[in-house]
C-alpha cells in the first residue's frame, strides 16, 4: 500500500512539473497597444493606433500585430474617443526586427498585404520612415495617381519588458504612414515621424508623443487543462485506495 501511495504522489508531482514546464516553454503573452502621434495641423484630432500583439519573452519576437489607425484629416473637430474620424484596418504584420541598442523589437503592421507605400524613385525600400522622408512622403507608384496602392502602416516599438515605459529616444522612432484616400494631399501621404530619429517631422508636422501597452489576461492552453485533469484523476485514485485500505 505504501508503495502504491508513493507511486501516486510521484506521478502527481511529475504531472504538475510538466504542466509548469509547458507553460514556461510557451512564454507567449498577449498585449494591447495605443500609440499616438501629435498632429498640430489637425487639432483636436491626432493620429492614433489602437491594436494588439503577441510577444514571445524567450525570443523577443512580436507576432500578430494588428489594429486600427485614425485618419486625423477626416471627421469633425472632435477629439478621440468621441471622434468620427475614419479608421483604417491594419491587419498585416510584415516587418519586424530586434534592436539591441534600443533594447527592444520593432514591428510594423500594414493596411495592404505588402509593404509598397512610398515612391522608390529616391532609391528607398518603399516603406520605411526614412524612405518616406527621403521621398517627401510621395506615394508608391508616382507619378500616376491610379498606381497609388493606398497603403498605410504603423511602426511600433516593444521593449524587452513590454510593460516598461518607453524612453524619449525609443518614442522618437515610432512612425506611421497613411496613403489611403483620407490621408492624401495631392501626391503626398500623411506621415508621422520625429526629426530626432528620421531628420524630419511628418508631412503635416505630426510626430510621436506616446505609447502605452497593457497585458491581456492569459488563457491556459488545452494541454494544461489535460495535465490538470490527469493530476486530479490520480488524486481521486489515491483517495479511493485510502478508503478501501
Amino acid at each position: 500500500m505504501n508503495c502504491n501511495k508513493q507511486y501516486i504522489i510521484s506521478a502527481i508531482s511529475a504531472v504538475l512539473m510538466a504542466t509548469g514546464a509547458s507553460q514556461a516553454m510557451a512564454a507567449i503573452d498577449s498585449y494591447t497597444i495605443e500609440t499616438i502621434w501629435h498632429e498640430p495641423d489637425t487639432q483636436p484630432r491626432d493620429t492614433i493606433f489602437l491594436g494588439s500583439f503577441d510577444y514571445d519573452n524567450a525570443t523577443k519576437t512580436v507576432s500578430n500585430l494588428k489594429g486600427i489607425l485614425s485618419e486625423s484629416m477626416t471627421g469633425n473637430s472632435v477629439a478621440y474617443p468621441h471622434d468620427n474620424m475614419t479608421w483604417l484596418t491594419l491587419d498585416y504584420q510584415l516587418v519586424s526586427w530586434y534592436d539591441s541598442s534600443l533594447g527592444g523589437t520593432f514591428a510594423a503592421t500594414f493596411k495592404n498585404n505588402n509593404t509598397n507605400t512610398f515612391w522608390t524613385g529616391m532609391g528607398g525600400d518603399g516603406w520605411s520612415p526614412q524612405s518616406g522622408v527621403d521621398a517627401g512622403g510621395v506615394y508608391y507608384g508616382f507619378p500616376r495617381a491610379g498606381n497609388n496602392p493606398g497603403n498605410a502602416y504603423a511602426l511600433v516599438f516593444i521593449p524587452d519588458d513590454p510593460l516598461q515605459t518607453l524612453s524619449q529616444t525609443q518614442i522618437n522612432y515610432l512612425a506611421y504612414a497613411d496613403c489611403a484616400a483620407g490621408g492624401m494631399m495631392g501626391a503626398v501621404c500623411m506621415t508621422g515621424t520625429s526629426a530626432q530619429a528620421y531628420g524630419s517631422v511628418g508631412t503635416m508636422s505630426g510626430y510621436p508623443v506616446s505609447q502605452s501597452i497593457s497585458a491581456i489576461a492569459a488563457v491556459p492552453e488545452p494541454s494544461a487543462y489535460a495535465m490538470l485533469g490527469i493530476g486530479l484523476g490520480l488524486i481521486g485514485m489515491a483517495a479511493r485506495r485510502r478508503r478501501q485500505g
